[in-house]
């Protein structure tokens, strides 16, 4: 039963024709998702869709029905090679895609979000999504919340060097329910270091490391090729 609920939402591809045609649609659904909610100029001049670090991932199997221990794997979509390998591999690969969509306050990120098909495609829950979006912009933009650019200041002042996410959110193991700035450093390629601050007043609440989730690594392997040519 588990396999079955994989292949109905995770979404399944049979060729590598299907797969760009499902690429292309999913990402045009979700250009108009944001363009009828947040209106034309908001969204040429604050939304953007980060292809470097957007990611699939792969079904290491020929048979998703009946093979009970294939393995997943995540891949960021700029890595051709690993992506292409593995599909000769396995050219009935079944995989699912994760859009990654940076929200922008004055050229700076505020909100940082990973999308599916099958989220874009729900419309209460992207609707909540997006209502919630607009009101933390609309946060900063009344200095009820704190800009991009002061949470990154303090973030800074207090050790993070290498950043690759930034975030308003309520999505917090620490504070449950609660809006945070939400801040990282991939320096480190095993554990990222995370500042969690007061959205309103800039206070620290937490600093501490934690593992990147399963997608994470994918999502930020351009990150990563950066950081070991500088050193």
């Amino acid at each position: 039963m588990k396999i079955y609920i994989l292949f109905i939402f995770l979404g399944t591809n049979f060729s590598s024709q299907n797969k760009i045609n499902i690429e292309q649609q999913c990402k045009s659904l979700h250009d108009s998702v944001f363009k009828d909610f947040f209106g034309d100029k908001f969204y040429k001049k604050n939304i953007k869709y980060n292809k470097k670090e957007s990611y699939i991932d792969l079904h290491l199997t020929n048979n998703i029905e009946n093979d009970d221990n294939y393995k997943i794997i995540f891949l960021n979509l700029n890595n051709e090679n690993d992506i292409k390998m593995y599909r000769k591999e396995y050219p009935k690969f079944y995989s699912s895609d994760f859009y990654v969509y940076n929200f922008f306050y004055r050229d700076m990120v505020f909100y940082h979000k990973v999308f599916t098909c099958e989220l874009v495609k729900n419309k209460d829950l992207i609707d909540l999504i997006n209502k919630q979006i607009i009101n933390y912009y609309n946060k900063i933009n009344t200095k009820k919340y704190l800009s991009p650019k002061k949470a990154l200041k303090i973030a800074k002042i207090n050790g993070l060097k290498n950043i690759c996410y930034q975030s308003l959110t309520s999505a917090s193991s620490y504070n449950i329910d609660q809006d945070i700035w939400q801040i990282q450093d991939c320096s480190n390629e095993k554990k990222a270091k995370v500042i969690e601050l007061n959205p309103k007043t800039g206070k620290i609440l937490n600093i501490y490391e934690r593992n990147y989730g399963k997608g994470e690594k994918a999502a930020y392997w351009n990150f990563f090729k950066s950081n070991d040519k500088k050193e």
